[in-house]
Formats: C-alpha cells, sequence, structure tokens
C-alpha cells in the first residue's frame, strides 16, 4: 500500500508527508496494495479523519479502465466511510486512474482555504479485479512522414487528401502528387530560433509567426494573405497567449477560457490535460496548474517542447526529452496522475533533435534535423491504445 499526503496552501507552496506505516510489514504493504476494497476503504478512512469526520460534498470521477461496478465498490466505500449529509465542511474529488502497473485512487480535499492531497493505489494485476486490462491504458505512438526538406520546418498539418508545410519563408500545398506554394510576406526581421504554428479549420487556415499572422484557404486553391499581429498566438482550445517576437517563447501572459487573463513563468510550450495545463518553462522546468491556475508541482525530467493529444483512451501528454541540438531525440507519451507524470507508452526515437512539437486535436506534429543529412523531416504522430 502506498500511501501520502500533499498539503498546498493557497500561494501555491506544497509540501508531502508519508503516512506513519512503519509498523507494518514489507509483505503485510503488498498484500493490501492488491485489493481494492481495501484501498477505498483505507483511503477514505484517511480522508474522514482529515476532514474532522464532517460532512463533505463527494464527488467521483472515474478516468480507469475499471468498469461501472468496481467503481461503483469504491464510491460505496467512500459513503460508508463519509457524511455527505449536513452542512459540508470540505468538498472531496476522488479521481480514479491507472498506470501501467498500478491502479490509483486520489483524494483532493478543499477545506478551509487549503487543499491536501491524498494518495492510495493497488497492482493491476490483482485477481479481485475482473475489469483489469494492463495494457489498455498504454499508448503507442505510429510516426508518419509527412515532409522532408533542406530548410527549417516549423510546422505540417494533414488535411484531408492534403498536406500543409510551413517554414519562414513559404506555405507550401502537398497535394495528388502536386506542389502549390505561397510566399509569407512580412516586415519582421525573423529570430536567429524562428518559430511558427499552422492551425487548419476545414478548408481555411491560420499562421503564427513572430509580429506577423497569415489567413489563407486550400480550396479550390492555395492563398495566403499576412499582416503584422500583436503576437497572441493560439496555444489551445479557447487559450491564447502572447510570444515574445524578437525570442522564441512565450511571455508568460496567457487568456484562457473560462478564466480569463493571467501572468505565469514564461514557458517554451504547453499543453491541457483535462481541465489542467502543464507549461514548459524557459528554465527547464514543466510547471502543473490545476483548472483554476493554482501551482500544482513541477516535472523536471523533460525537454522544452511538450504537447497535449486526445487518445482514444484519454488526455495523454508528449514530451521530448532533456537533449541538445547534436544529439538525437525522442518523444513519449506520458499520463498526468494528480501531480505528478507517469510513462503511458514507449517513447518514439529520432533520427536528429527535435525542433517542434504541436499538438493537431487527436494527433501530434513533429519536425526533427537530421544529424547525418541536416534536413528536416515532419512527421505526425498518431496514438493508438492498448497496443
Amino acid at each position: 500500500m502506498m500511501v501520502f499526503t500533499s498539503t498546498v496552501s493557497p500561494d501555491g507552496a506544497a509540501s508531502a508527508t508519508p503516512c506513519d506505516d512503519d509498523d507494518l510489514s514489507p509483505l503485510f504493504l503488498a498484500l493490501l496494495a492488491l485489493d481494492l476494497s481495501g484501498a477505498a476503504h483505507d483511503l477514505a478512512r484517511s480522508v474522514a479523519n482529515a476532514v474532522a469526520h464532517e460532512p463533505v460534498v463527494l464527488s467521483v470521477r472515474n478516468l480507469s479502465t475499471l468498469g461501472p461496478g468496481e467503481s461503483a465498490e469504491i464510491q460505496q466505500a467512500f459513503e460508508s466511510e463519509l457524511k455527505t449529509a449536513g452542512t459540508a465542511s470540505a468538498e472531496v474529488a476522488l479521481t480514479i486512474s491507472e498506470n501501467l502497473t498500478q491502479y490509483i485512487l486520489l483524494a483532493e480535499i478543499e477545506r478551509g482555504g487549503t487543499r491536501q492531497v491524498l494518495l492510495e493505489s493497488w497492482a493491476r494485476s490483482a485477481a479481485n479485479s475482473t475489469a483489469a486490462r494492463p495494457d489498455s491504458g498504454r499508448v503507442t505512438l505510429e510516426k508518419k512522414l509527412l515532409w522532408e526538406q533542406d530548410q527549417p520546418i516549423l510546422d505540417a498539418v494533414e488535411t484531408g487528401d492534403a498536406t500543409l508545410v510551413l517554414d519562414g519563408a513559404r506555405v507550401l500545398l502537398v497535394r495528388a502528387g502536386t506542389e502549390q506554394s505561397m510566399p509569407v510576406t512580412t516586415g519582421q526581421a525573423w529570430p536567429r530560433d524562428l518559430r511558427g504554428r499552422l492551425s487548419v479549420n476545414g478548408s481555411a487556415f491560420t499562421v503564427w509567426l513572430p509580429g506577423t499572422v497569415c489567413r489563407g484557404s486550400i480550396a479550390p486553391q492555395l492563398t495566403l494573405e499576412c499582416g503584422e499581429s500583436q503576437d497572441a498566438w493560439l496555444l489551445g482550445p479557447a487559450a491564447i497567449a502572447v510570444f515574445a517576437p524578437a525570442r522564441n517563447f512565450f511571455t508568460g501572459h496567457i487568456d484562457v477560457e473560462p478564466g480569463g487573463a493571467r501572468d505565469v513563468p514564461p514557458f517554451y510550450s504547453a499543453a491541457p490535460d483535462g481541465d489542467a495545463w502543464i507549461l514548459a518553462g524557459t528554465d527547464g522546468r514543466a510547471r502543473i496548474y490545476t483548472h483554476a491556475w493554482e501551482a500544482a508541482g513541477n516535472i523536471d525530467q523533460w525537454g522544452s517542447d511538450i504537447a497535449g493529444i486526445q487518445t482514444p483512451c484519454g488526455a495523454r501528454i508528449l514530451a521530448t526529452r532533456p537533449t541538445g541540438l547534436a544529439e538525437p531525440d525522442a518523444i513519449q507519451p506520458y499520463e498526468l496522475i494528480g501531480n505528478a507524470a507517469s510513462p503511458a507508452g514507449p517513447a518514439v526515437e529520432f533520427a536528429g533533435p527535435v525542433t517542434a512539437l504541436w499538438s493537431a486535436g487527436k494527433a501530434a506534429t513533429a519536425v526533427s534535423r537530421d544529424l547525418e543529412t541536416g534536413r528536416y523531416a515532419a512527421f505526425t504522430l498518431a496514438p493508438a491504445c492498448g497496443s
């Protein structure tokens, strides 16, 4: 059995404290970790103690592959230990999740202006869990080449039977073996480390570049018009961020609906994960934010490029490794469980550094530079679950 608590004050400071299980033998703890009912009751009792056995508002969310029966059993265990009638003194949000080896119960307690987190887990191979399917949450990324060229590729998007490719000089449309291109016209001087992004909506598309925004269409033929911008880039669904035009990162000023405008430390890339956000900071540290934009934790082992995608088995985050520009890179899928990122499948290897990684909804686009040839290649990364 693995249990810990984490208390987060309103200013975002966090501390973790292990529970007092020192008097239990490792064998006994291992046996407890195999039991769904035991794990649920143990965590429910810990939550009841944390709220001084006062009434609470309980909500349950099942993000795992456990069926309705097991989910109902967990909820019943909590309701048997907690008082859910009367004037509530706290809100308890229970999340049922999993990684490759364990099922995880995460209880988030909001009480008196502070947030306390309690965690319990048990092995996925538990004999008493008839719904256990060890590979159901595993994500395999299918890597498919979209385009390759000598000039640096900033982004590429596959749309229907066509592929759009963006570099610092043009937008290229490749369809049915033919190529069309339109120049990117701008009065801006590009920074040394140029970044750019494409977004497609039907036959229309938008290009974001430093100080420049372009809009175009792929039907009936390729068109493109560019003008100056205020550097408000699309960050994700209903989210925009201000890009530093002379650099290659976001300033930290963002506007998300719902929530409104706010300022966070400068970041290089961002990934939504359900109601949460992860921002890869310019200091090399990825920061986790809750739906209320409270700091919820840090991730130190990732590179600067991350992206959020929707897979058949739920939201996942793709992250590069913290490698240098002269080293091969890789992109690995992760699942955010509580305030920690757990690997959710094998990494996809590249022949050189990853120079761009953008979300494309249910897939992602990755660009890498081959260390042997020096050429740039754009790939789509499409997820498959349980393989």
